[in-house]
Order: structure tokens, then C-alpha cells, then sequence
């Protein structure tokens, strides 16, 4: 299963990526981390929709704050990311939330949203703007 998640999230970015370049807006800043924050969501709604039967069966009406919290903590990322405000912040906060929700709890099958944690870590790591590199408004 971990493995075709895997292949899903390897899917889901290069279909942004292809999008993304289709749309030739490659050279605007920010592009790489706003495909792998979405690729995180929808990462994490596919994780979501294909832990719901095991979870369900496994863990009864547990089950709605078991997924919930990775799908609220997506949608806040989602929303962040149209609105524009403070989505490194947004973004990093999400993906150290999401990583400690799954390996709290990961003797069950909710550790599988490590990957999307993983995914909006690296999405906020491509957020971070070197300091020396930017120029001082006059």
C-alpha cells in the first residue's frame, strides 16, 4: 500500500509539473513550492479516501477525527495558498502537524500521512527566501 501511495504522489507532481509548464509560467517565483503544496493536498485527500474503508472498520466513528485532521490541515494549506497570506508559515506549521499526527499515531494506518507531510515539508523548504539575496526597498 505505502507503495502505491508513493507512486500517487510521484504521479500527482509530475501532473502539476506538467500543468504548471503547459501554462508557461515556469519562470515565476514560487511555482515549484505552489505544485508541491497542491500535490501535498491532493496527496492527502487520496491517503484520506483510501484509508476510509480500513479506518472505518478498524477504528468505528474515531474515524472522522483520524482523517479529519490531515484533510482540515490540508484545506488550510489550500486556502493559504489562494488567499497568499502567510503560506511558508502556513505550509510549515502543516507539515510538522501532519508529521506528528502520523507518527503518533502510527501503529494504525494513519502514518501513511507521513508522505504528505513530507511533501508540504518540502514544499516549505522551497518557500524560504534567502535574506542576502534579496535588495532593500529604497
Amino acid at each position: 500500500m505505502i507503495a502505491a501511495i508513493a507512486g500517487v504522489c510521484v504521479f500527482l507532481f509530475l501532473t502539476v509539473a506538467v500543468l504548471v509548464r503547459l501554462r508557461g509560467r515556469r519562470a515565476v517565483p514560487g511555482t515549484i513550492g505552489r505544485a508541491l503544496r497542491w500535490t501535498g493536498v491532493a496527496t492527502t485527500v487520496g491517503v484520506a479516501v483510501a484509508l476510509l474503508p480500513v479506518s472505518s472498520a478498524d477504528s468505528g466513528s474515531a474515524t472522522a477525527y483520524l482523517l479529519g485532521v490531515p484533510l482540515a490541515a490540508a484545506a488550510v494549506v489550500a486556502v493559504s495558498d489562494l488567499t497568499g497570506r502567510a503560506v511558508a508559515f502556513v505550509t510549515t506549521v502543516v507539515a510538522l502537524a501532519m508529521a506528528a499526527w502520523g507518527l503518533v499515531l502510527g501503529l494504525g494506518p494513519v502514518s501513511y500521512f507521513v508522505l504528505p507531510a513530507l511533501v508540504f515539508g518540502i514544499a516549505a523548504l522551497t518557500s524560504v527566501r534567502p535574506r542576502g539575496l534579496t535588495t532593500p526597498s529604497a
